[in-house]
Order: structure tokens, then C-alpha cells, then sequence
């Protein structure tokens, strides 16, 4: 970063110029070099606060990948068939949707919740449970997604025996 602004008396000059307001340098410098992205629109969803923090910890991990399921460890095992329902290949999109077991379970909380529309996907189930309401409704269905991931994914390393 030093080198694309200009060497290090470029860049103690930026700082210097933008630390000429109100606030502290260290407030300045700090803004300076953090790294900004855009957030996520399914941070809302994920990060639910009425949500339990392991909960939305394996959302996150299944919104991004990085769960392990049987695609994933191909290197490891030579079955690649999921766990739940022995019919097709375990990945995430298999496991949370596809699976004849997780789309019972699914279907089951959605009636309950009375979820009319079509969550083949995790996305798409963002999606419809993306809004920034606080109300007790769109905040007990954002729970509900958190909720069956995790319990789908315990039992999937259960059977698994992981």
C-alpha cells in the first residue's frame, strides 16, 4: 500500500492532510488503512441476533462454502455419497436443499412458519428472508433458516461420526 501511494513521505503527507479535522490521528490512520468492502446482503439473515451464535456460525460457513462436506473431501474419502439419504453426491447445495431428508425438514418448518415461497437454495432462501424489520415475525423466520442448517449439519457429521 506504501508503494502504490508513493513511498512512505507520500503517504505520511495524505495522512497529515487528512488528520487536519476534529478526531484523533490514530482514528484517521486507522480509517485510512482498513480495508472496505461492501457488506453482504445476507449479513442480516446469517447474523440474526436472536439467533444462537453456533447457529449462525454454521450459516455462515454454509453461505460461504466452507463446510466439509463429502465434494469437498473427495481426496480423503472415496464414498461420495451424503450421509442423510445415500441417493446422490454430498455437497452444500445437496445437502441443505436437494437431500430428500433436508427438503422434508425444510418443507415442515416452512408450513409451520407459513413460508409460501420457493427456497431451492440457500441464496434464494436469503433472499426471501432478507428485510431489515424487527418485528417478531420476519425475525423468528430468519432464526428459522439459522436453526435447520445447524441441526442438518449435526446430523449429517453424526452419521458421519465425525
Amino acid at each position: 500500500m506504501i508503494e502504490q501511494c508513493g513511498g512512505i513521505p507520500a503517504v505520511q503527507q495524505m495522512l497529515s492532510s487528512r488528520h487536519s479535522g476534529p478526531g484523533s490521528f490514530t482514528t484517521t490512520a486507522y480509517d485510512f488503512f482498513t480495508y472496505k468492502v461492501d457488506p453482504v446482503q445476507w449479513a442480516s439473515v446469517v447474523w440474526e441476533q436472536w439467533s444462537l451464535l453456533r447457529h449462525n456460525f454454521s450459516l455462515w460457513l454454509a453461505m460461504l462454502g466452507k463446510l466439509r462436506t463429502r465434494d469437498k473431501l473427495q481426496f480423503i474419502s472415496s464414498d461420495p455419497l451424503c450421509h442423510l439419504c445415500q441417493n446422490s453426491s454430498e455437497s452444500h447445495a445437496h445437502l441443505f436443499f436437494s437431500c430428500a431428508w433436508s427438503s422434508f425438514f425444510y418443507g415442515k418448518t416452512r408450513y409451520w412458519l407459513k413460508i409460501h415461497s420457493s427456497m431451492p437454495t440457500l441464496n434464494r432462501a436469503i433472499r426471501v428472508l432478507h428485510n431489515n424489520k424487527k418485528r417478531l415475525q420476519p425475525r423468528m423466520r430468519r432464526v428459522s433458516l439459522t436453526i435447520p442448517v445447524y441441526l442438518i449439519w449435526e446430523g449429517r457429521k453424526k452419521q458421519a461420526n465425525i
